[in-house]
């Protein structure tokens, strides 16, 4: 097993300006804010995706999700990165760490950083690249951007004993549309040592 495992998920599904679909709550109210009926499938399907994940993903000890509040003043008061979590942290009995939000990805990597392994971690998809830069000390590990329509992939970063991290893609291949062709490490692999961990 690794030093460190941190797995990266986009939040589950939004609504789409002008499109049919519409943000809902957990108790179905209609919510801008919030993710959409699919969004709230692949919310359900991660619940039990994570309960027992293939390798080399691991089952969550700690999860850490973007919180409300965007620091960095963009877009609407986000909750599908904590309500893209919520099903499964309920059912690990796990309290996710929400205290840090889009624009504060040095903080979040601290903070992921620290938690207990493996870390599961739900963020906004333009803020990702950053935040797995700023976990594993540069640029040079993983894709800069994640693709708007993807909703379906994993990053993962493992970090060994010598501080060396690791980074693949894996699919989740829940709902009907994912992609379930299979990534290998290939062109979007690399390792990084990052003397900080």
């Amino acid at each position: 097993m690794p030093n460190k495992l941190v797995m990266i998920i986009r939040h589950a599904e939004k609504p789409i300006p002008g499109g049919p679909d519409l943000g809902v709550t957990e108790q179905g109210e209609s919510d801008p804010a919030s993710l959409t009926v699919r969004g709230w499938q692949r919310a359900g399907g991660l619940c039990r995706f994570f309960y027992e994940p293939p390798l080399p993903l691991g089952r969550p000890a700690s999860i850490v999700a973007s919180g409300v509040i965007k620091r960095d003043d963009s877009g609407t008061r986000s909750k599908r990165p904590s309500q893209t979590i919520t099903p499964l942290a309920r059912r690990l009995g796990l309290e996710p760490d929400v205290t840090h939000s889009k624009g504060q990805e040095q903080s979040a990597a601290d903070a992921v950083r620290t938690a207990q392994t493996p870390v599961l971690v739900s963020w906004q998809h333009e803020s990702i690249p950053a935040l797995t830069a700023a976990l594993v000390g540069g640029t040079g590990i993983a894709p800069q951007s994640w693709p708007d329509d993807d909703f379906d992939s994993i990053w993962v970063l493992e970090a060994d004993e010598a501080n060396v991290w690791s980074f693949s893609r894996e699919r989740q291949a829940l709902l009907d549309g994912d992609d379930t062709g299979q990534l290998t490490s290939g062109a979007a692999s690399g390792q990084q040592r990052n003397g900080s961990f």
